[in-house]
């Protein structure tokens, strides 16, 4: 009788958990390509690259970005202003559904100061770009002379 009674408790949880695993995960944008452009020993100044992806249904929107191996990183886009190129914040990405976005050089680009540990070609950076509900994108940058 109690086994009865339990295998009965068990199938009515059944549809329960199987919707619940039917659900889809919240969407996330996709990194891709990430890297960092070695830099000369002690270099206080390093960039990072990457295509950012959305798959999602729904727009996204970067609003930061954040690193454990960096003291200070910055989201920035190199405009041209009197015939020369500078550097400016570049504020808040939307990201359209189906849409990317290109950080390369000479445009949209992580600028990741401040380096709290010494990066060589070879090795490993820690980046999460911060989109606008809280979420975070995290990948691994490889420091690379050449883009990949």
């Amino acid at each position: 009788m109690n086994a009865q009674l339990l295998l009965a408790g068990l199938l009515a949880l059944l549809p329960a958990s199987a919707a619940v695993a039917a659900e889809p995960a919240a969407c996330l944008p996709v990194v891709e390509k990430p890297w960092v452009r070695s830099a000369p020993p002690g270099a206080k100044t390093l960039a990072g690259y990457l295509v950012l992806r959305n798959p999602c249904a729904a727009p996204v929107v970067v609003v930061d970005v954040e690193s454990l191996d960096f003291g200070m990183p910055m989201i920035h886009r190199t405009v041209e202003e009197d015939g020369m190129s500078r550097m400016r914040a570049a504020g808040r990405l939307e990201l359209p559904p189906g849409g990317e976005l290109r950080f390369e050089p000479g445009g949209l680009h992580l600028m990741l100061m401040r380096p709290l540990r010494p990066l060589a070609e070879g090795d490993v950076a820690r980046v999460r770009l911060v989109l606008e509900d809280g979420r975070r994108v995290f990948a691994q940058y490889p420091v690379r002379r050449e883009a990949p």
